[in-house]
């Protein structure tokens, strides 16, 4: 059986999972999250965390489209995203690639200024990986971490009545890379969002004392919703008219003919954070100056996730990017 035909990239992790042994009290929370929160501490009340991504050539990133520092960039911005989405900050990196035989010394070289770029904004320090040969160049990183123990947040602590919010705009990133592909012109804006996206790290240790629950937007917002109800055993309520598109989506959309909203719910790599807040802590959030957007609710455990459009209907909410789609 072909692995698109087994229900997707989720289903291919579930299957995957149960074969290897992930249970161990050092274990705090393992496969299923944006990281591996690791019983080993530094003194200081902080658990480790361990997260790992790859982008991989014609998958990720279009050589013709990215500058090689770009990439590099990239490949650190998405792995950072994850740690934030935990609650913590990096830490201490692992880097390894797969070149293809004819990649030139300076592109690599430049790919790595990219990564050195993006590992002084966060204060990462490199401290080993591999390299090898392939067919397609292949970044592969690993991703150390630190997270205080009260600041922990889980896929798994939504709870019923939580109000349901992002950080930002969603869509640019997916608007952007289909104008590409279409050979359009792209904004500035929306080609940095895919290009060169920025995680929201800061936002994240704001977010982490008051959230619920907490997970980044790589995979459409779509999927990280489900991924939030499936973990909290929770539904969830979202109104379309309420997640936030920026005007270079909308009008992408308009040049493309689709619904710009499918960008934000099926598009991925967005590395804004979705978060579960109870009420109760509205105003601790505005105290945060953070500028995130209302856009539903958590519904109890036997409801599942519906969007409600703009004329009212209340519709299954479905979609988000999954690799190995059928």
């Amino acid at each position: 059986m072909q692995i698109k035909n087994i229900g997707g990239e989720f289903a291919l992790i579930k299957r995957l999972s149960a074969i290897v042994s992930s249970n161990s009290k050092d274990i705090l929370v393992g496969i299923g999250d944006d990281a591996a929160v690791l019983n080993i501490q530094d003194g200081n009340g902080r658990y480790l965390l361990a997260t790992t991504d790859m982008l991989v050539e014609n998958e990720h990133f279009n050589p013709a489209w990215s500058r090689p520092d770009q990439i590099g960039i990239k490949a650190v911005e998405s792995n950072v995203s994850d740690i934030a989405a935990m609650g913590g900050w990096p830490a201490y990196m692992f880097i390894s690639l797969a070149l293809k035989p004819d990649t030139t010394l300076e592109w690599a070289e430049s790919m790595y200024h990219g990564i050195a770029q993006a590992c002084h904004r966060y204060h990462i320090i490199t401290a080993g990986g591999d390299t090898t040969h392939g067919p397609v160049i292949t970044v592969s990183i690993t991703l150390l971490g630190w997270v205080f123990k009260k600041n922990i947040c889980l896929r798994s602590q939504a709870k019923p009545g939580d109000l349901l919010a992002v950080t930002g705009p969603l869509g640019a990133s997916a608007a952007g890379l289909q104008l590409l592909k279409n050979d359009l012109p792209v904004s500035p804006f929306l080609l940095e969002k895919h290009l060169t996206p920025t995680c929201r790290l800061k936002a994240a240790q704001k977010l982490a004392p008051i959230v619920n629950a907490m997970i980044d937007i790589s995979d459409g917002l779509a999927s990280e919703i489900h991924h939030i109800c499936e973990q909290s055993s929770v539904g969830a309520r979202v109104l379309a008219g309420k997640i936030p598109l920026h005007g270079d989506v909308i009008g992408a959309g308009k040049r493309l003919g689709l619904d710009p909203l499918d960008f934000a719910l099926n598009g991925g790599e967005d590395y804004e954070l979705l978060f579960t807040l109870p009420p109760g802590k509205a105003a601790q959030l505005n105290q945060t100056g953070l500028a995130c957007h209302m856009i539903g609710e958590i519904t109890p455990s036997g409801h599942k996730p519906m969007l409600i459009t703009e004329s009212g209907e209340e519709i299954p909410l479905i979609g988000g990017y999954n690799h190995f789609s059928p």
